[in-house]
């Protein structure tokens, strides 16, 4: 009898330690910011013209104080006109699209983030971040391409192409980027980050022939994050001779 207790009694340490310490390296949170179209419609391979308002929720799980893996959703708009630029006035094109993704990401600090067992040991902290992943985006776009003030052949039958093409919807693309994190209080992280996406589509914005349909479209979120770490009183079990499962404290993670 002693020894299956005693038996029981380990199974319920190991079991109480590993949920938690799974708990306690769990983090959900939201983040806010804009999206920001890199596509056909747009020169730059690196900042947009038309800056859309973005938002989103995010978990994070930490394996240890310098490398987390992170789930998100994130909702953007992109948008993109030929009128910003003089040598492609001309063709007059706009273009607009809703943007839903999903995506997991690899945190690699540069520094670690301490957490501590103790909340008496706590003390802020901060670090820059590299993240990337892969994620899958489910656009509705909206091209424009009718309203060109200057017709040329060539780009007359790419719009032909693009109107003949399949509806595209759901695209891959590898979100790549940095941020800075700080973790100010002792459940309570704030970020700030800036990414990019390379997707493995021309169909974004629904344009591709007609511009250029050699390079994929790309588009970036940049914003800022605040998250909450999830901790709970270790579970116990009572019997005659109540006893408590007590989970070490380390000092960290």
């Amino acid at each position: 009898m002693k020894s299956g207790r005693g038996g029981l009694m380990t199974l319920c340490l190991i079991v109480c330690t590993t949920i938690s310490k799974a708990q306690q390296r769990l983090e959900a949170g939201l983040w806010a910011g804009m999206s920001g179209y890199l596509g056909d419609l747009n020169k730059s391979d690196w900042l947009t013209r038309e800056p859309q308002p973005a938002w989103g929720i995010l978990s994070r799980y930490n394996f240890s104080e310098r490398l987390a893996l992170r789930l998100s959703f994130l909702q953007g708009q992109l948008s993109g006109r030929d009128s910003h630029y003089e040598d492609r006035a001309f063709r007059n094109f706009t273009t607009q699209a809703s943007l839903n993704e999903l995506s997991a990401q690899v945190e690699w600090h540069f520094w670690p983030l301490y957490h501590p067992s103790l909340k008496s040991r706590f003390k802020p902290s901060f670090s820059p971040y590299l993240l990337a992943g892969f994620g899958m985006i489910h656009t509705v776009s909206k091209p424009n391409m009718d309203n060109m003030f200057e017709e040329k052949p060539f780009i007359v039958e790419g719009i032909l192409k693009d109107k003949q093409a399949p509806s595209r919807f759901l695209h891959g693309a590898v979100p790549v980027g940095l941020g800075l994190k700080y973790h100010f209080a002792y459940q309570w992280t704030l970020g700030v980050e800036a990414t990019f996406r390379f997707a493995f589509s021309d169909y974004l914005d629904g344009i591709s022939h007609a511009a250029n349909p050699a390079k994929n479209d790309r588009y970036q979120f940049w914003g800022v994050l605040l998250t909450y770490r999830f901790l709970q009183k270790p579970f116990g079990f009572k019997n005659r001779n109540p006893t408590k499962c007590k989970v070490p404290m380390n000092d960290y993670f």
